[in-house]
C-alpha cells in the first residue's frame, strides 16, 4: 500500500519532534513536508521518506496560479495534497505537526485504511412512532452502505475548539467523548484537518480555503472544505467517517489570538453551510461537483469572488 502523509509546518523544532515521534508508525510511508515559509529554512535529514517543500515550489509548479495556496496559515497544505495526488498513492493522510501517535491506538496507518476500507453505513428507514415498528418497515435491510472517501481521526489530550468554546471551557471544563460513526446522509459536521486520510480521487474536490494573513477569515479553511466535501459525496453517494484511529493533540494555541483570528469567520459559519446545502448538483465526478459548487458560491464581495476563482482553478489543476 503507497500512502502519502502531508504535514504543514513553520517551525524547526515542531517538525523534527514530529518525526522523530511518528518513526514507526510511519516507517512505509512517503512524508510530504510543507514549511510555510519563502524557502526551506533548515533541513530534514531522516530515516523516514520524506520530501521538503516551501513557497518557492508552490510558485515554479503553479505559477501565476500560485496565488491559490494562501500563506501563513495551515491551509498551505492543499499543496501537500497536490503533490501527493501526482504519486496517485493508495492513501492520503494529513496531520499537524503537533500531532503524536497515541500509544492507547496503535496500527494508525492501518486503522484508517480499514475504516476507509469498511465503507459506510447509514439509516436509510425511520418509523413514523416508537416502540413496536409498523407494517411497511423492513424487518432487516433498513440501512444504506456507501463507499467511503474520506475517514476523519479525531484526538485525544486538547480538543479541538474555536475560542469562545476554549474561553468557556477553561473555567467551567466539560469532556469532549470522541463518536465512531458514519456521517449522516444530509448532514454536515466539523471537520478538522489535523487528523484526515482520503483517497486520492476526491483531491479535485478537497481544497482548504484562503485563509490567513492575507484574508479576512482564518481558522476555518478545513472546516469550511469539509462542508462543500460532504455535500458533494452526499450527492455522489460516497460516505465520509469519523472517529478513530485517535491521534495525540499535545498544544494548544493561544486563545487570545485565536479569538481576533476567528471573529469574522464564526459568525459567516453560521450562514456558510445552509448557501452551500441549498445549492443543486448535477454532476458526476468530484471535479465537475466542486466546479458546481463554486459557480453556486453567490455570497457578495470581494473575497468570495477572489475565492470562486481560486476553486476553480484548483479543480483545473486535475
Amino acid at each position: 500500500m503507497k500512502v502519502s502523509v502531508v504535514v504543514p509546518t513553520i517551525r524547526e523544532s515542531s517538525i523534527q519532534n514530529f518525526l522523530a515521534a511518528w518513526q514507526v508508525e510511519l516507517a512505509q510511508t512517503h512524508i510530504i513536508v510543507v514549511e510555510d515559509n519563502p524557502e526551506p529554512t533548515f533541513g530534514l535529514a531522516h530515516s523516514l521518506a520524506v520530501t521538503h517543500y516551501s513557497w518557492q515550489d508552490i510558485e515554479r509548479d503553479l505559477g501565476q496560479d500560485s496565488w491559490i495556496i494562501p500563506r501563513r496559515t495551515d491551509c498551505i497544505r492543499s499543496y501537500g495534497y497536490y503533490k501527493a495526488y501526482l504519486h496517485q498513492p493508495d492513501l492520503i493522510i494529513t496531520l499537524d505537526d503537533d500531532c503524536y501517535p497515541d500509544s492507547a491506538h496503535p496500527d494508525f496507518v492501518q486503522r484508517h485504511w480499514e475504516r476507509i476500507q469498511a465503507g459506510g453505513l447509514s439509516e436509510a428507514w425511520c418509523s413514523t412512532g416508537e416502540g413496536t415498528l409498523p407494517r411497511g418497515v423492513p424487518y432487516f435491510n433498513r440501512r444504506r452502505h456507501w463507499p467511503c472517501v474520506l475517514n476523519h481521526g479525531l484526538w485525544t489530550q486538547i480538543p479541538d475548539f474555536d475560542a469562545p468554546t476554549q474561553l468557556l471551557h477553561s473555567r467551567h471544563p466539560t469532556p469532549y467523548i470522541p463518536i465512531d460513526q458514519t456521517i449522516p446522509v444530509g448532514q454536515y459536521f466539523p471537520m478538522c484537518g489535523m487528523n484526515v486520510a482520503f483517497v486520492p480521487h476526491i483531491v479535485p474536490a478537497f481544497y482548504f480555503w484562503l485563509m490567513g494573513r492575507d484574508y479576512e477569515y482564518d481558522r476555518f479553511g478545513d472546516i469550511w472544505a469539509g462542508i462543500c466535501l460532504k455535500k458533494i459525496c452526499d450527492h455522489l453517494g460516497y460516505a465520509i467517517n469519523s472517529g478513530g484511529p485517535y491521534i495525540a493533540h499535545q498544544r494548544a494555541s493561544n486563545v487570545w489570538d485565536n479569538l481576533r483570528k476567528e471573529a469574522a469567520a464564526l459568525r459567516m459559519n453560521e450562514e456558510l453551510w445552509a448557501v452551500v446545502d441549498r445549492m443543486t448538483l448535477h454532476g458526476a465526478t468530484f471535479q465537475d461537483c466542486y466546479r458546481e459548487v463554486a459557480h453556486q458560491l453567490t455570497i457578495p464581495g470581494d473575497y468570495w469572488t477572489r475565492l470562486k476563482h481560486a476553486m476553480l482553478h484548483w479543480a483545473d489543476l486535475f
